[in-house]
């Protein structure tokens, strides 16, 4: 095997196993202000951000496969090859190819990636988050606050769920659904990396539903018969702690291509998050140990 990879692969578990991972920890005396600089949780299928917008606290979701798949114009050209790529850039006339393979994406609204939606959470009584961590050895992102209250959240290392638990918080304390804009005023910013208004995808608006008192749904229709839905559900623990769990399901011309988000986090909820964190950490560790015990036999 390559030493650089070799030597790549063993760096990675040693900060994956048990014990070797706090001092690659993520650590900071504030949440970020913006999505691109938030505490990212994942497990390659579901993901969340986790930030502060304005007087709320953020949870960006999104889902692999939440993308609107309408094909482009124009991508069928005897040109679309790594070969008359190199072939421009010998000739030092690489308009050809941005014209081609970069101009269609500026002038179309997809396919693209599209967001899922987000959570949110009232924070604005609780004075300033004063400790930021993601601890590396179990996946699990906490927050800290000055009033005393504390988040601890992950995203489940093999089911497509998320948790959130909150502590010592008071009143009827409660997640706030978002969904993306997809009606409005359409622009286009021409930015191929902030992206362009959702409104030039042409969807209707989706729909949010409160599914009883602890439980929201949204529900999204998008390109050619794909839909997707965001359920959330909580249950207070006692006074001062509640838990939830958090879902993404997606279905193509009517046919799922998971188990409904709503399903999934019933399941969930009827355990704990203490239950399910146990079970996480578990595979995560074994995982950074056999990553770890693979580049010792190499």
């Amino acid at each position: 095997m390559n030493k650089t990879i070799a030597l790549l692969l063993f760096t990675f578990a040693s900060i994956t196993a048990i014990g070797q991972s706090a001092q690659h920890d993520l650590r900071f005396n504030k949440l970020a202000s913006q999505w691109d600089e938030a505490v990212p949780l994942g497990n390659a299928t579901l993901g969340a951000l986790i930030w502060q917008k304005g007087e709320r606290l953020r949870f960006s979701l999104d889902r692999l496969d939440i993308w609107d798949m309408r094909p482009m114009k124009g991508l069928r050209r005897k040109e679309f090859s790594y070969k008359w790529v190199i072939d421009q850039v010998n000739k030092k006339d690489y308009k050809p190819v941005q014209d081609y393979f970069d101009a269609p994406y500026d002038n179309e609204p997809a396919p693209s990636k599209i967001p899922a939606g987000a959570l949110e959470f009232e924070t604005k009584d609780w004075g300033k988050a004063i400790d930021v961590h993601l601890s590396v050895n179990n996946a699990l992102c906490e927050v800290k606050w000055a009033n005393g209250v504390t988040l601890k959240t992950f995203v489940d290392a093999v089911k497509p769920i998320g948790w959130f638990r909150f502590e010592n918080v008071s009143g009827d304390f409660k997640p706030h659904l978002i969904a993306p804009r997809y009606q409005g005023e359409v622009k286009v910013s021409g930015d191929p990396v902030g992206g362009d208004d959702l409104s030039r995808l042409g969807y209707k608006q989706g729909t949010i539903k409160q599914d009883g008192k602890n439980s929201i749904t949204y529900h999204q229709e998008g390109w050619g018969g794909f839909t997707y839905d965001i359920n959330v559900k909580w249950k207070r623990i006692n006074s001062k702690t509640v838990e939830g769990v958090w879902s993404i399901s997606s279905q193509y011309t009517g046919k799922p291509i998971n188990k409904k988000a709503s399903v999934v986090t019933q399941s969930a909820i009827l355990t704990n998050f203490n239950k399910d964190f146990t079970a996480h950490t578990k595979w995560w560790n074994v995982f950074g140990a056999s990553l770890q015990f693979m580049c010792l036999i190499l």
